[in-house]
């Protein structure tokens, strides 16, 4: 593999898929790479995802935003320093959440609720760089409401309690059966993963009135659960595949819930770069 020197390395990581931006003072290269979840993921497991970034010279500083990463979780911050220290040996190394990194790529040193819909889901209230006030997540079993796991654990749900007819070709289009699904829900790793993988399916049977109900009433439920324990009044927007890939119904059930979405970004990276140097 050919060696490349960057200075500086930036990085957006949710728990499906990390964004790295590697930047040597005159241009930039993105890479992706599997997410990291710094509570989800073992060591083994990071440093497996690290691996796929590409062999660097000297590196000033590291600056990743993650999942998992928060001052309420300190050793999976520690763990996760601790693996990009032995990969890149640079003299600076920032470990934050995903969320910051939203915060500070959605509105830069301004005020607005900044959100993120992927896998999973977040929101805040942010000023000057950084969260004011933060709605807990609690994650897709108990919160995440209109992320792409509690999406896909909704679609399950109305298919196999017949509210939405699709099974057949739910089946069909997944090459799953239904006892594959609960073993892959309840018995093995990253359900999380698993759940929100059906979001293109979704897309697809968006005109399907129970489908596009279902995906209202989550995006709806994002609203009332999260947005409205905000100040009323601030502009809000959101990154993240799920909001980006549903932009159209995400802005009608905020719409209807009252809030108007200014901006949409699949992914924060771009704005990561211009918030640290400008570029």
């Amino acid at each position: 593999m050919a060696t490349f020197v960057f200075m500086i390395i930036i990085a957006d990581s949710g728990s499906t898929k990390c964004t790295w931006l590697l930047n040597d003072g005159e241009k930039t290269t993105s890479v992706r790479t599997r997410g990291i979840n710094a509570i989800q993921h073992t060591p083994e497991q990071i440093r497996e995802t690290l691996s796929a970034v590409p062999e660097c010279g000297p590196v000033e500083a590291v600056y990743i935003y993650s999942a998992g990463c928060s001052p309420a979780f300190p050793a999976a911050n520690e763990k996760l320093r601790r693996e990009l220290e032995a990969r890149f040996h640079a003299p600076e190394i920032s470990v934050q959440s995903d969320l910051l990194g939203a915060a500070r790529a959605l509105f830069g040193r301004e005020e607005g609720i900044a959100c993120i819909l992927g896998t999973g889901a977040n929101s805040c209230h942010c000023r000057g760089g950084e969260v004011l006030h933060n709605v807990s997540a609690l994650g897709y079993i108990l919160g995440d409401e209109g992320s792409g796991a509690v999406l896909g654990r909704n679609l399950v749900n109305g298919i196999f309690k017949e509210h939405i007819p699709l099974r057949e070709e739910f089946l069909a289009t997944t090459g799953l059966t239904y006892e594959e699904i609960i073993r892959r829900v309840y018995n093995e790793p990253f359900a999380n993963r698993f759940l929100a993988s059906f979001a293109p399916f979704i897309l697809a049977h968006i005109d399907i009135p129970e489908v596009r109900r279902m995906v209202l009433r989550s995006f709806g439920d994002f609203a009332e659960r999260n947005l409205s324990r905000y100040p009323k009044g601030l502009p809000v927007s959101f990154v993240g595949g799920i909001a980006a890939h549903f932009e159209t119904p995400l802005r009608e059930a905020l719409r209807m819930a009252g809030y108007e979405v200014h901006d949409i970004i699949e992914s924060p990276a771009e704005g990561l770069l211009k918030y640290h140097y400008g570029k």
